[in-house]
């Protein structure tokens, strides 16, 4: 697999798992008073596992306090996030769909469009969470900085039931382009991203926007 980077104003990544280029897009939505959100993604936050990823020594107590006391970062399913596994193999646009007590299952591309670009089959791909070998965060997207953490060496994996598991997409209108696209959340070192899908290649959202 190749490294991906991130390029000035061109943002965010290239690589053979995902081949597409991040480029800046503005939009400004007005929220709507109606909206059919499973007329466009199926997805509710609903009860399931999420994947607190802990640093060794330490103690979970809730996700507030992970946040603010940097002892980790979790996992939810339908959000986005820059993995490597044991088998060297790399994913930068994968959705999280599934988590087990054991186990983590993540699509192999964005999304049919973005696999169907690359001329390869949508599915999905699933890893014993113990192959789960780093895990990148972009750090500061203008200098293309990133950080990468060493989970089997420095973290604990520790499944949670939770009320709400799922970081459901947001679907945003594109009126200039008279568009409405599926926005997943990516996690970098600043918080959670949005990126979007067009013609197959994967964008990251810039901009104040709102949605249903």
């Amino acid at each position: 697999m190749k490294n991906y980077k991130l390029i000035l104003f061109l943002l965010l990544f290239s690589g053979r798992i995902f081949s597409q280029n991040a480029i800046n897009d503005t939009v400004n939505t007005p929220t709507e008073e109606t909206f059919d959100y499973k007329k466009y993604y199926d997805c509710d936050f609903g009860e399931g596992n999420v994947l607190i990823v802990l640093k060794k020594g330490k103690e979970f107590t809730d996700l507030k306090d992970l946040r603010k006391s940097g002892k980790g970062f979790a996992i939810k399913m339908e959000a986005i996030y820059s993995m490597e596994f044991a088998d060297g193999k790399r994913y930068e646009s994968s959705v999280v769909k599934k988590i087990t007590s054991d186990s983590l299952s993540i699509t192999n591309f964005f999304n049919e469009n973005a696999a169907k670009l690359e001329e390869q089959p949508f599915k999905l791909i699933t890893y014993p969470l113990s192959s789960l070998k780093y895990v990148r965060f972009i750090d500061d997207r203008m200098l293309s900085l990133y950080s990468k953490k060493n989970i089997q060496k420095s973290f604990d994996l520790i499944v949670k039931k939770m009320d709400r598991a799922k970081m459901c997409p947001a679907v945003i209108d594109f009126k200039e382009r008279n568009e409405t696209k599926v926005c997943h959340f990516y996690l970098t070192s600043q918080g959670y991203d949005l990126l979007y899908e067009d013609k197959g290649k994967v964008y990251y959202l810039e901009g104040k926007v709102e949605w249903k």
